[in-house]
């Protein structure tokens, strides 16, 4: 199974979980907010790359930006359109982005949420990223956190299951035999600043604990978080 049809299998229940799950619903939170802190103040022309089941592109396209949307899955766009009745602010299309064709400088900001970890080429990927960014435009990424605990626990249990043949924790991480790459802060910090993107803003997202609420911060931190997400402007 490719990619795209991992995540067309999943395109259904995909915007569900930031409602039902409270871990989602944290993620979408912290991360609206690092949006609300980074892009610019008068909003144009974002891109959405990876956009997924359109929950981001959704949110931008209520603060008055013009979102392209772009996914390699087809069901993907599919639920996210359907999601998006009414708003005509937001333009879905399905592509790569590898395959997406936009002119240089065309996006004062591209968002772009779990999508860098199951490219094949990751620095290519960041490098169109940023050609596709105006003079000042803000870049806003979010990428598995090699650093954190969380994350090297599931690739401890992924580890044991691929070995036992799925005989022990069955089902268990299964988006990971279709990762590709996953980074620590640092180096992701320095793969942007290769490209001429320097960093404003990072956050560190997904304690995997649905509660109590207090404990969240406390462990929304490198050494322990799954996911870390930043903004960084065309220098």
């Amino acid at each position: 199974m490719k990619t795209d049809q991992y995540f067309d299998l999943r395109s259904s229940r995909w915007s569900d979980q930031y409602v039902q799950d409270v871990r989602f619903r944290r993620r979408f939170e912290r991360i609206a907010e690092l949006l609300t802190r980074t892009l610019p103040t008068s909003p144009t022309s974002v891109l959405d790359a990876g956009c997924g089941s359109g929950v981001f592109s959704r949110f931008l396209s209520t603060k008055g930006w013009n979102v392209t949307a772009i996914d390699a899955s087809v069901e993907m766009i599919e639920s996210a359109r359907g999601n998006s009745q009414g708003s005509e602010r937001i333009n879905y299309e399905v592509s790569a982005i590898e395959s997406f064709k936009a002119e240089a400088g065309s996006f004062d900001a591209i968002v772009s949420f779990s999508l860098l970890e199951y490219v094949e080429r990751d620095d290519d990927a960041i490098a169109k990223l940023a050609g596709l960014l105006s003079s000042d435009g803000v870049l806003v990424v979010s990428v598995p956190n090699r650093s954190g605990l969380i994350r090297k626990l599931e690739g401890l249990l992924f580890g044991i299951r691929v070995a036992s043949r799925d005989r022990l924790f069955s089902g268990r991480g299964e988006y990971l035999k279709y990762q590709k790459n996953q980074y620590s802060p640092f180096e992701l910090d320095l793969m942007m600043r290769a490209q001429g993107l320097k960093k404003m803003r990072g956050i560190y997202l997904n304690s995997g604990l649905a509660g109590p609420s207090w404990v969240f911060p406390i462990l929304e931190r490198r050494w322990w978080a799954a996911m870390y997400c930043a903004a960084y402007r065309r220098s």
